[in-house]
């Protein structure tokens, strides 16, 4: 006999065993959804992790013009050695910047190297003038680094 308000306790067991179901689907669908938010953000740290030695190394680089005011083989080797993965992490901006970077070294070099036979005169002056346009462009690509590669290593909500 059924009194009102009171239930039997095989439809507590029938109905909770009914819910159970659907809930376990959506906490299970919970976990999917927040694991995969996570991976998302694993994933640009991951990137970050192999992008930013790229852009020390870019930074070394213009670093060790701007102190020295010339480059030599080993620092453009090095140089081209520690971003050679620049293709596969970056965009095409970046890409090109860095062999523009590694070009600019070569001509600064050979310009470096043009100086230290050449005598006094105007075939001198132009070659200083030269390794000068060289330097600027060097001591002005700091900034340019820092935005170029920003963009890619930032890791906030993007």
């Amino acid at each position: 006999m059924i009194i009102c308000g009171e239930s039997n306790p095989k439809t507590w067991i029938d109905t909770l065993s009914a819910l159970l179901t659907p809930v376990l689907g959506i906490v299970g669908s919970l976990i999917l959804i927040l694991q995969f938010f996570l991976q998302k953000r694993r994933w640009r740290l991951d990137l970050y992790d192999k992008r930013y030695p790229v852009y020390q190394a870019t930074m070394d680089y213009i670093s060790y013009v701007a102190q020295h005011g010339t480059i030599n083989n080993d620092e453009i080797y090095k140089y081209l050695r520690n971003s050679k993965d620049k293709s596969f992490l970056f965009g095409k901006d970046v890409q090109e910047f860095i062999e523009m970077l590694y070009d600019k070294g070569l001509d600064l070099q050979l310009v470096s190297e043009e100086l230290n036979g050449l005598p006094i005169g105007d075939e001198r002056k132009e070659s200083v003038k030269k390794k000068s346009d060289l330097f600027k462009w060097f001591t002005k690509q700091f900034e340019t680094s820092k935005k170029l590669f920003g963009a890619y290593l930032r890791i906030d909500n993007k």
